[in-house]
């Protein structure tokens, strides 16, 4: 699995896109990923700015938060984000959650925007694997 960042939702989704990288850096991304959407605020409300990141960043166990907030103050990963989008439109995305199930040489490519149950994904999965 592969996840990329789709930054449709203003400067909040491409702080806290950038955020999720640094505490990657640290094997922490899942973490980051659920502090914030358990602590989201409305969108482009400049809930996920960089000073908001640092405190959710703060309250994962194991982090080394002044690696963190080195990460994001010189937007390390900026770049990532940058070419994740261009990725994104450059493949038709139109929304998010979208999912790109593909065999490992990139055919059989089968998409599915929106959330879906897991056993939507296993039965794509299911098929290809007795294909």
């Amino acid at each position: 699995m592969i996840f990329k960042n789709f930054v449709t939702h203003g400067p909040d989704s491409v702080t806290a896109a950038i955020g999720s990288l640094c505490a990657n850096d640290q094997d922490k991304f899942w973490n980051l990923y659920e502090t914030l959407y358990k602590n989201q605020g409305a969108e482009n409300s400049g809930w996920a700015n960089a000073n908001n990141l640092k405190k959710f960043a703060s309250l994962i166990p194991g982090i080394n938060i002044q690696e963190f907030n080195s990460c994001l103050d010189n937007n390390k990963h900026k770049p990532q984000v940058n070419s994740d989008y261009a990725l994104a439109i450059s493949s038709g995305f139109q929304g998010t959650p979208t999912f790109v199930i593909e065999k490992k040489d990139g055919s059989d490519k089968q998409t599915l925007l929106g959330a879906y149950p897991f056993p939507s994904f296993q039965a794509i999965i299911d098929k290809e694997l007795g294909a």
